[in-house]
């Protein structure tokens, strides 16, 4: 599979500070000539809104013609009232169908199953280490999830992220079509590559924060510490690709330096 990026010029605006959008084009001998798949990746956007009402943000999103929408998780926030995830909700839904694996923030909000019964309002299908497989013209395309490992911690002390993985994905080893894997933690990269994913989209890293493009790529992420090995953006590591969202939110008592908030768009076409 081969991967490019280019950066779109398209901006958004959240309590004066500018995002944008980022474009992926992937190649894959899964489709026939002529298929194609187009995913808008969102993540972390923990409850922002953008202009009050999240038009820029739906209009970003409106304009990349999804056929699928990833949610990779904090799109609630844990501290936050869940209004401007609501609203984003309520904005999209019915554009494109809607996949969502939990973040640490939801599950730290204490208040889960309020969360999921809020996104099954609004007809997000909840990936909970399984997958759905989908049909497009030129090529099948299966989407997967799983849960973010604070699971266990807030929801079910039982929960093991590996062996649920294994429950689920090991027999997708010998199914064809396109796979993704949408979690929303980058740092387990590989134990998500045990099943062979084509492409991993996640979030959480909030872009390291801190950029100097083409220097530094990333000072601090969390649960990777200072000089984070993923921070952002697009990894090749063998078949695998792994596309890091650097999150749409803001925090003011924490600055995004050279680093600003991005809706991802990755158009995956048939090739090579």
């Amino acid at each position: 599979m081969n991967p490019s990026m280019k950066r779109a010029s398209r901006g958004l605006f959240f309590s004066g500070c500018a995002a944008h959008t980022v474009e992926y084009t992937l190649e894959t001998p899964a489709f026939e000539p002529g298929g194609g798949l187009t995913v808008v990746l969102i993540s972390d956007l923990h409850s922002a809104v953008f202009a009050a009402d999240q038009e820029p943000l739906v209009k970003a999103i409106t304009q990349a013609e999804p056929d699928i929408i990833l949610l990779t998780g904090d799109i609630f926030d844990s501290r936050i009232a869940r209004a401007g995830a609501v609203l984003l909700l309520e904005r999209i839904a019915g554009r494109a169908p809607l996949f969502y694996v939990t973040g640490n923030h939801e599950y730290r909000s204490g208040d889960i199953e309020r969360i999921r019964a809020a996104l099954a309002s609004f007809q997000v299908r909840i990936l909970s280490d399984e997958y759905v497989a989908l049909k497009l013209p030129g090529g099948g395309v299966i989407a997967a999830g799983t849960e973010d490992p604070c699971k266990a911690r807030y929801d079910d002390s039982a929960y093991n992220q590996g062996a649920a993985m294994e429950r689920a994905f090991r027999e997708l080893d010998g199914m064809r079509g396109f796979k993704i894997l949408a979690a929303h933690r980058p740092e387990y990269i590989e134990l998500y590559r045990r099943y062979n994913f084509d492409l991993v989209v996640s979030g959480h890293t909030h872009g390291g924060q801190v950029r100097i493009p083409g220097i530094l790529n990333g000072l601090y992420a969390p649960n990777q510490g200072f000089f984070p090995k993923y921070a952002g953006g697009l990894y090749r590591l063998g078949k695998t690709t792994l596309i890091i969202s650097r999150g749409l939110a803001v925090n003011p008592f924490i600055p995004r330096i050279y680093n600003p908030p991005e809706l991802v768009v990755i158009r995956i076409k048939a090739g090579v």
